[in-house]
């Protein structure tokens, strides 16, 4: 069975969508009368819309063929490439003086929900806008894209769970049911994507509107309100300067965040990994859970055995935006809280490294937030606490379970493997930035920041404030492919390199 080519095909749709969400700025921007801005997302949309046209009318004949655009990794990796350069073609126009690659690495940092940016302050409404809607697109593109083209190759976090089959096969009749084998000559990466669109995207939008009118009933402008609500449900952190005021905007951020700490919030859960159909807790729930608790817990005992002139709503202030700030870094998502001070009391100096231990922790798998992942976690410590069991009870017998014991055995396994491939990631990016001259210490947070998806990182994880506009090019260079292994995660790119 063969059809009609289905990378030109994805690439022609991502296009067509880049232009169509090109004008969202424009309009704003001519409301705002900012008409140069709104003039250059207006033309670049036309642009785009006809280069869509073009190369759907040269390939809608074409049929797929076996080759190296074929694969996921290629059309994962030719998304993140060449639409970040398409998104910064009105950026160069509208900022004066912003060269194309620094534009580039801001459209790539906001598509790979990473949130830095070069601009620091010095962007109008429309641009926050533009930067906010690109991360927001980008998260959709994360949640679709695992399920429809990782997942079926085992990879995505499926791994934890079908790690038996290896690596870029098929897991059981089950997946090969619900996803079907990968074939190239085949267009079901095309109906995958198509099913996943139809079941993702009218979920994802409706928590972003939800969000959008509940942080305007809080009292934030309308603008704002969209671009912060944006920003949560993709975990980018893109807010505007002061966005961030009132208890009530941070509590509504937070209850949405809890949609990057868990898959199984998603639609379609039960077709990633059988916990997610079982009626056990959920372990990710449990252990982002657990992890907050106990920040706020030390601190709680702080207030308590060492008191300050502070009062007991000072205290509590405190401990909400310690708790507020964690659960933001651990789904990488980065916002700061500014309840009790912001970046002066919310883990100042060297407490900083607190925020870069959560975001390598990560949120959950196959959503938008990035590190680790929390199932990974979990899968390396059961195991650990396997192990104990039978140093202790050497004739013990698990019982978790069929599920479990798989993900303790094998699921381990794969969590290992991953972290090994993360671990060497993270050295070899830290010591190309201390080549380009960065010294030590910035450049891994910069690494961490990058490889975890977390572009605020560095305002709060180093011993002093850094900015992104300071890099020169090569390390923006680096950073730049950083963020790319961050969200594409190297084992996709394995996964080619043992197919062959």
């Amino acid at each position: 069975m063969t059809g009609r080519g289905h990378a030109p095909m994805i690439m022609v749709a991502l296009i067509g969508a880049t232009a169509a969400a090109m004008l969202l700025p424009a309009a704003v921007g001519f409301t705002l009368r900012e008409h140069q801005l709104a003039r250059a997302f207006l033309y670049s949309a036309a642009l785009l819309g006809s280069i869509a046209a073009l190369i759907h009318l040269a390939t809608r004949f074409s049929r797929a063929q076996r080759g190296a655009l074929s694969h996921p990794f290629m059309i994962l990796t030719l998304a993140y490439v060449l639409l970040p350069a398409l998104m910064a073609i009105p950026m160069t126009e509208a900022v004066p003086g912003l060269r194309f690659g620094d534009a580039w690495f801001e459209m790539l940092s906001a598509f790979t929900t990473t949130g830095a940016s070069l601009l620091e302050g010095a962007g109008t409404r429309s641009l926050d806008l533009w930067r906010a809607t690109v991360a927001w697109g980008g998260g959709l593109f994360v949640l679709i894209s695992v399920v429809a083209l990782l997942a079926p190759l085992n990879l995505g976090g499926v791994e934890l769970f079908r790690a038996k089959v290896g690596f870029g096969t098929v897991a059981d009749p089950a997946m090969q049911a619900q996803f079907g084998v990968y074939d190239p000559s085949m267009d079901r990466n095309i109906l995958r994507l198509h099913d996943q669109v139809r079941l993702i995207a009218p979920a994802y939008l409706g928590l972003t509107l939800v969000l959008w009118v509940a942080l305007s009933m809080a009292g934030n402008p309308p603008l704002v309100a969209l671009m912060l609500a944006m920003s949560t449900l993709s975990t980018s952190g893109i807010a505007p300067a002061g966005a961030l005021e009132s208890i009530m905007t941070e509590a509504l951020i937070a209850g949405f965040l809890i949609f990057a700490v868990s898959r199984r919030l998603w639609p379609g859960r039960t077709a990633l990994h059988p916990l997610g159909a079982s009626k056990r807790r959920d372990p990710e729930l449990v252990l982002a859970g657990s992890i907050l608790a106990l920040i706020c817990l030390v601190l709680g005992l702080r207030a308590v055995f060492w008191p300050t002139q502070a009062g007991f709503v000072e205290n509590l202030s405190v401990i909400w935006a310690h708790g507020f700030t964690s659960l933001s870094f651990l789904t990488t998502a980065g916002f700061i809280s500014t309840v009790s001070g912001g970046l002066e009391t919310v883990f100042p100096g060297p407490t900083g490294i607190v925020v870069m231990g959560l975001a390598l922790f990560g949120g959950g798998v196959a959503t938008t937030a990035g590190g680790l992942k929390l199932m990974r976690v979990f899968a390396l410590g059961w195991q650990a606490r396997r192990e104990v069991s039978r140093l202790l009870y050497p004739d013990g017998v698990g019982g978790d379970g069929t599920q479990m014991r798989n993900l303790r055995r094998e699921g381990a396994f794969a969590a290992w493997l991953f972290l090994m491939i993360f671990i060497f990631s993270l050295t070899s990016v830290t010591a190309f930035l201390t080549l380009a001259g960065l010294p030590l210490e910035d450049a891994m947070v910069f690494a961490v920041a990058a490889l975890t998806t977390t572009g605020p990182l560095p305002d709060i994880a180093a011993s002093e404030p850094m900015h992104w506009v300071a890099l020169g090019d090569g390390p923006k260079v680096i950073l730049g492919v950083a963020m790319l292994l961050g969200r594409l995660e190297l084992l996709l790119l394995l996964s080619v390199l043992w197919a062959r």
